[in-house]
């Protein structure tokens, strides 16, 4: 290498000194190369669960609506489904109608109760869209097994007012 200008054998060592030339280099590489088994690449598996929501519907309490009424909104998920968040929104006919408290009687998935005591009712406020801290673990419903959401009044609307509590559950989708 000496032939090149600027070239040192001190710094870039020299090729007498490892004792191997090129072809044998390239020939250990190749053989290494050679030996090694090939790497498959694994396919990316899809996700065990997406994030989902289902609609449960829609519960109209008006002064035509029996009092003590419950109404019971049931949905059946075509996938396995487990919520995690219920949302109601509340829509008031009028401001008279403000003062009527509505209420989350029971919530079943299966033959399940999805609260540890069904014998009082809970404000739907808890479940409203703004609240915090509203996660609930709730059981999987799997499909053929119904989700049962029960609400009720606590006081009728007069005349032509009305209370619409809508209603949905945000979850996840299970493959």
């Amino acid at each position: 290498m000496a032939d090149y200008v600027g070239y040192d054998d001190a710094l870039h060592g020299d090729d007498d000194y490892t004792g191997a030339d090129d072809a044998e280099i390239l020939g250990a590489v190749k053989r290494v190369m050679a030996a090694r088994k090939p790497q498959l690449q694994a396919a990316a598996a899809p996700p065990k669960k997406l994030r989902g929501y289902i609609g449960v519907g829609e519960a109209v309490f008006n002064s035509s609506t029996p009092t003590g009424t419950t109404i019971a909104l049931i949905v059946e998920p075509q996938r396995s489904f487990r919520p995690e968040r219920l949302i109601i929104d509340r829509v008031d006919g009028s401001s008279a109608t403000s003062g009527i408290r509505s209420r989350v009687a029971s919530i079943f998935v299966g033959d399940q109760p999805q609260s540890p005591s069904v014998e009082q009712p809970a404000p739907t406020a808890m479940f409203r869209a703004d609240a915090t801290v509203s996660g609930i673990d709730f059981d999987k419903a799997v499909p053929g097994q119904k989700i049962q959401l029960t609400l009720s009044v606590s006081a009728l609307p007069t005349g032509t007012e009305v209370v619409t509590l809508s209603c949905g559950f945000y979850g996840d989708m299970l493959r």
